[in-house]
């Protein structure tokens, strides 16, 4: 059978599975008919029991289960051998494991009493599927360097590797501890599956990393550049990325037909292999609404453009989307696929997507990622997901984050995490040296960007600062500097710790380095919206703003200090605001920002450098105080109802940026990014108060 009618076959055969609004689940996951077969040469290397022993071995990790003390110890493989984290059972198993499928790619496994279900898979993911109430208990063997959550689930890294847990239901409280001696505790009700996974889980590609380059292209005019044009991205790169979405396909959102026909998308295939290049074109799983309730929401044209659609996270579109783009290789026949907006809020999805696709695309097929958020809306991914991947592209929009090492480090490069190859998002601001070298030290890469061409600043930092250590000499640099961050990994997390206990005391301000009461408008810049004339006031003593629901209203005042910290009192009354609601947001000159407000569902609001946060609620109509304090490497965001007992909300942690000097502070409708931006729905209009801000 050929490889189109093999394709097509597939598709019948795997679009029966599901119908939409059922997305992949944790539970379906434990099927041993489910993703059998090894794939990025990632092994079950044996599995056996021994006694009362479990023993799995993968590419990346060994897991032994004792079934007589109801523990199981999960070990690194992958550059350093060691021990990382360690899972105990409330209880001791009666009889020992037994095992029941197995393959190159997966063993199943079964204890007696509790009732539980093992899958360990070649790629170091474990799962434990438990059939009865069970308590666990998850205790950490290395230092951590990195920590980065989404709700229950938890990634814990450190410069060699680290371990992920992940939980089907991430409402459950996990009693997350960073630094004591119990590092997580579930307890599990009965159908729930709980997922260990190691890290690295194959090891990483140096010469693919040196020698790929991508050359993307993106454009509001055409994504069918002329035959010269082509040509001459090979002198740039080997691997082509058109993601012109709109105007790529006809109906981006619906189908993927060739805007301008299928000749024309030959043409353009052709003439990029013909000059040795390869070819990945745009599609995307959470922009994908075809089949769907979400297909109102499509886009087709950059006319009276309004903004994107909403993205999907869940996957429960997921069948609709494989049986599309298997009809996209097999007609149109592209080297592989960029995927715009993956489902970050459903793990067991974001794993089916990743090697549904690589079973389609095969070993050789190009497949990258533009997972800016990958789980949640922080920093969490699922290594194992991405190891299916050959790019990861991070940092879209997050442009304030750059200027954290770990943001580069942990989340963007990849490096001992999925190994997969990990690439910096960089097409806001044009990348300099300085920030090219930062990139290489966490072992990030960049695409090439067409923009760029032929001669700009661009160009000259990435032909003078980028490519000429792109060579394997590169790989000795990178691995000498990650282990000298290893060897003080233990010294900073205790560090960590006391820094996190000072921040759990009260704070001790010594002096205001800005108070106002709004008893009148102070002296400040107003930056608002054209949709909101007159929208600052005094009103009985504070300051009243009013404004369309999802657009800008601030005030912007220079502050020229380091801050420790700051207070704020706010009403949200009538404003219909979500990620425009009243905040009050902190800049500061590399663009980094705090920002802390109320929003109309009721929720706080915190974003810090990108990463978004929700909690808690509030009436409407009730004063809240909000505040926000941190010192050299940590922070924590309170919240009191009468301003003088406060409560913690959220503890984050931050670059060196917030230890110098703010450059302004934001008072207002201040969007999310703090941004003088509006959405493209602007909403009703409402007014919201704000009493008093002290910064400290």
């Amino acid at each position: 059978m050929n490889r189109t009618a093999t394709m097509l076959l597939w598709v019948a055969l795997s679009s029966s599975a599901l119908a939409y609004g059922q997305a992949p689940s944790f539970q379906d996951l434990m099927d041993p008919a489910v993703f059998s077969k090894a794939q990025r040469g990632m092994l079950l290397e044996d599995a056996s029991v021994d006694g009362t022993t479990l023993r799995c071995v993968t590419t990346g990790a060994v897991m032994s289960l004792d079934a007589a003390t109801g523990e199981a110890v999960f070990r690194q493989r992958i550059g350093h051998d060691r021990d990382l984290v360690a899972v105990r059972f409330s209880r001791s198993l009666a009889e020992p494991p037994e095992l029941h499928a197995k393959s190159d790619g997966l063993v199943l496994a079964s204890l007696a009493s509790p009732r539980v279900d093992i899958r360990a898979n070649g790629d170091s993911l474990f799962m434990f599927h438990v059939h009865e109430p069970l308590d666990v208990v998850i205790k950490r063997r290395i230092d951590i360097a990195f920590v980065s959550s989404d709700m229950s689930n938890v990634l814990l890294l450190d410069e060699w590797g680290g371990f992920g847990i992940y939980c089907s239901d991430k409402t459950l409280d996990n009693a997350f501890d960073r630094f004591g001696p119990i590092t997580a505790r579930y307890t599990l009700p009965a159908d729930a599956v709980l997922w260990i996974a190691v890290c690295p889980p194959k090891p990483y590609d140096w010469p693919r990393s040196v020698t790929d380059n991508v050359v993307w292209h993106w454009s509001r005019e055409t994504s069918y550049p002329p035959d010269e044009t082509l040509a001459s991205w090979a002198a740039e790169g080997n691997i082509v990325l058109l993601q012109s979405e709109v105007m790529l396909w006809k109906d981006w959102n619906l189908a993927f037909e060739p805007r301008l026909g299928e000749a024309e998308f030959a043409r353009v295939r052709d003439t990029i292999h013909r000059n040795g290049m390869r070819f990945i074109v745009y599609t995307s799983p959470g922009y994908f609404f075809k089949g769907t309730p979400y297909e109102p929401y499509a886009l087709n044209s950059f006319e009276d453009f309004k903004g994107w659609p909403p993205c999907r996270g869940l996957g429960d579109n997921i069948d609709l989307f494989m049986a599309e783009i298997t009809r996209v290789m097999a007609q149109y026949k592209p080297d592989g696929l960029y995927f715009d907006g993956q489902y970050f809020d459903n793990p067991a999805a974001l794993y089916a997507l990743a090697r549904r696709t690589r079973d389609l695309l095969g070993e050789d097929g190009i497949l990258e990622w533009h997972s800016t958020t990958a789980l949640g809306s922080g920093l969490c991914c699922l290594p194992q997901a991405d190891a299916y991947v050959d790019f990861i592209l991070r940092g879209e929009g997050r442009d304030s984050a750059y200027g954290s090492f770990d943001y580069l480090r942990f989340f963007v490069s990849c490096y001992n995490v999925s190994n997969s190859i990990g690439v910096l998002c960089n097409n806001g601001p044009h990348p300099d040296a300085d920030l090219i070298n930062r990139a290489l030290e966490a072992n990030c890469r960049l695409h090439t960007i067409v923009s760029w061409f032929p001669d700009t600043a661009a160009m000259e930092a990435l032909n003078t600062a980028y490519r000429p250590k792109m060579n394997l000499a590169l790989r000795e640099q990178v691995d000498r500097a990650v282990d000298q961050r290893q060897a003080v990994v233990a010294a900073q997390a205790e560090a960590l710790r006391r820094e996190y206990a000072t921040i759990e005391a009260e704070p001790a301000w010594s002096q205001a380095v800005l108070v106002e009461t709004f008893d009148a408008l102070p002296v400040a810049e107003k930056v608002a919206s054209p949709a909101n004339r007159n929208a600052f006031a005094s009103r009985d003593g504070a300051l009243a703003v009013t404004g369309h629901a999802h657009t800008y209203a601030f005030l912007r005042m220079p502050v020229d200090h380091v801050a420790t910290g700051f207070v704020v009192k706010l009403k949200r009354h009538t404003d219909g605001g979500m990620s425009w609601g009243p905040a009050v947001a902190l800049q500061w000159p590399d663009g980094s920002l705090l920002r802390v407000g109320l929003r109309v569902d009721g929720c706080l609001q915190s974003d810090i450098n990108g990463t978004q946060r929700l909690a808690e609620a509030c009436a409407a109509d009730d004063w809240v105080w909000l505040r926000a304090r941190w010192l050299e490497h940590t922070g924590v965001i309170e919240r009191s109802d009468n301003g003088t007992d406060f409560h913690r909300v959220w503890f984050f942690e931050h670059g060196p940026s917030m230890m110098t000097p703010v450059h302004a502070v934001l008072v207002g409708k201040v969007p999310y990014n703090g941004e003088a931006e509006d959405h493209s729905d602007p909403g009703e209009s409402g007014t919201s108060f704000i009493d008093e801000l002290v910064i400290y």
